[in-house]
Parts: structure tokens; C-alpha cells; sequence
């Protein structure tokens, strides 16, 4: 910091409120400042100016895993908003309630953490409730006052892709292959994949709605189950994420069936995987970019603002029809 003081012509708290708190120089100053900083290759101790200034640059994110594309494009979009923020984001791969995860530690470190809840823990719930710094959860909504959280709204996508299928398969005939039962998404999704089949005049029962993992291993087994018992018919089948619907598509061609002839296949996410299959999967759109980026924003408007209300941001799924549901051609 001398050094860029002394090249700018500068004392070091001016190279410092650069640093800072620019909007408190004048704008040729800084600029100078800047100069010099690049001329340099400053770059400034994150951690010494928490100390120096009392407010951390660095943020949380907790996600149960940081596997495959969909916590990427999550991590995407919560890299970017934080960046575009000036803060730095620190990353774990597991939400625990003990003190050796982030969730635990992070008193004093960062300035607030988001945190992504994909099934009950009320233990963890307890410490985010009574933890002093900001927190935003992530995909759960079971309800927690002054807790800000960012939700995915599964019943839009889900009850179109429903409704699609059912456009030329008969209810009876439709079936739900989800992730872990204890899921939020899997939950949401199973639920309004019910109603909306007893809205159109039949009541599904465990035939037709399945729990299982987010595999391909969990789709291709379920799928020759559902396969085998169907004796020919056409089906079709909605799936948890895009990887159990490749699954599908496997114990399909396992038997020989044509898709989306016979069978007629809807993922969800639309991740990468959904564009490169043959034919491209049908699937329902999450933002997953945008939920990241929304959870931080959302954690410095607290960090910023400790005293505002709670805030509950939901984003839309939506379907993309593709190949796999598509009329079977002539």
C-alpha cells in the first residue's frame, strides 16, 4: 500500500478509502490511485481489511453437494452477483449443525452465509434461526420468521409437463419417478404431479408415483419396472431430474421401445445433458444460475440492512419441449 501510495502521490488512508470507500474521493484522484494499484499488481488482503474496516468481504454458500451441473450453474450465478458486489465467496460442500461445518464456523469469518436445504433438519434450522450473522436458505420453504429465502416454484413447470403428457397418454398411464421421498423438490413435485392426474379425473396411487435417488441407475430400474407391468401401452413418464429420465430412456431402448413413440419422457432441470441426448429431452427449466445469484443478493440486501423484512424470493420452472414427447412421426 506504500508503494502504490508513494507511485500515485498519495498517503495510504487515501489508497485506502480507494480501496474501500471510493465514492469518498475525488474521481481523478482515484483514478490515479487505481493506476498505480494495476501498474503495481496490488492486490489487497481480503482478510487484513475485515480486520481493518470491521466488515467482512467474504461470503458463504453451503450446498449439499458441488457435484454435476446443476450446483454449478448455481455456484455460476452466486459467484457472479457476488463478484459483481465486491465480495469474494467462500464454498463448502456440505451443510452440517455442527461446528465443523460453514454453517458452525462462520461466526466472525464471513459476513453471512446462504444455505441450501434440500430436506428436513431442524437442528440446522435452530442454529440459523439463532445465529448472529445473516443467513439465506435456499429451496426449503417450511417457515422461519426473519429468515430470508430463495425458492424454486416446482408447481408451474411440474403441472405443464403434466399436462403435456397427458396429451397423449392416458392418465392411468403417467407416472412420477422421483428423487429421495424426504426431498423438497421431489416432494413439490410428486404432490402437484398427484393433483393434477385426480384434477383430470384419476387418483394416482404408488404405482405411479415413485421415490428412488437422483441417478441414472434409479431411473433404468424403475423404468423397466414401470416398462414391464405396462405390456405395451404407451406411458408416459415424468422424472425427477434429467439423469433419472436418461434412465428411462436406457430401459427403454433396453426393450426396444421407441421414444417418444411408445414411451414419452420429461426430465427436470434442463441441464446440459438434456440438449445432447438423442432425441434432445423434454424437460422443466430451473434458473439455477438465477437462484444462486438471487441468495446473494439477497444476503448482502440483509448484510446492508440487518433491520429489513424477511424476504421470500420464488422463481419460475418452465417446460422445454424437445424430441423425447414430441408426436411420434409418420
Amino acid at each position: 500500500m506504500e508503494d502504490v501510495a508513494k507511485a500515485a502521490a498519495v498517503s495510504t488512508a487515501t489508497v485506502s478509502r480507494v480501496l474501500n470507500s471510493p465514492e469518498l474521493v475525488a474521481p481523478e484522484t482515484a483514478a490515479r490511485v487505481q493506476r498505480a494499484i494495476q501498474d503495481l499488481g496490488y492486490r489487497p488482503n481480503v482478510f487484513a481489511q475485515g480486520l481493518m474496516t470491521r466488515k467482512s468481504r467474504l461470503l458463504g454458500i453451503a450446498l449439499p453437494d458441488i457435484h454435476g451441473e446443476f450446483y454449478s450453474e448455481l455456484l455460476r450465478g452466486a459467484d457472479a452477483e457476488a463478484r459483481r458486489q465486491g465480495y469474494h465467496l467462500l464454498i463448502s460442500s456440505e451443510a452440517r449443525d455442527d461446528e465443523s461445518g460453514l454453517i458452525g464456523s462462520a461466526a466472525g469469518f464471513v459476513a453471512g452465509v446462504a444455505v441450501m436445504l434440500t430436506e428436513p433438519n431442524e437442528a440446522l434450522w435452530k442454529q440459523i434461526r439463532e445465529a448472529s450473522e445473516p443467513f439465506v436458505v435456499i429451496d426449503s420453504d417450511i417457515g422461519a420468521a426473519g429468515v430470508d429465502r430463495v425458492l424454486v416454484d416446482n408447481a408451474i413447470g411440474t403441472r405443464d409437463a403434466v399436462d403435456h403428457l397427458l396429451g397423449s397418454v392416458k392418465p392411468e398411464r403417467c407416472y412420477f419417478v422421483g428423487g429421495p421421498r424426504e426431498n423438497f423438490d421431489t416432494e413439490q413435485r410428486a404432490r402437484v404431479f398427484a393433483d393434477t392426474l385426480s384434477e383430470r379425473g384419476h387418483r394416482p396411487d404408488e404405482r405411479h408415483v415413485r421415490f428412488g435417488d437422483y441417478s441414472v441407475d434409479w431411473g433404468h430400474r424403475c423404468g423397466g419396472e414401470i416398462l414391464a407391468a405396462a405390456n405395451g401401452e404407451p406411458i408416459g413418464v415424468l422424472a425427477g431430474n434429467d439423469e433419472i429420465a436418461f434412465g428411462v430412456m436406457l430401459a427403454a431402448a433396453d426393450r426396444g421401445l421407441n421414444v417418444p413413440g411408445k414411451v414419452r419422457i420429461i426430465g427436470f432441470d434442463d441441464t446440459r445433458l438434456a440438449t445432447l441426448l438423442r432425441p434432445g429431452l423434454t424437460t422443466v427449466r430451473v434458473p439455477m444460475a438465477q437462484v444462486g445469484a438471487a441468495a446473494i443478493a439477497a444476503l448482502i440486501a440483509r448484510i446492508d440492512e440487518p433491520g429489513r423484512p424477511a424476504s421470500c424470493t420464488r422463481l419460475p420452472t418452465e417446460l422445454v419441449v424437445r424430441g423425447t414427447s414430441a408426436p411420434a412421426k409418420p
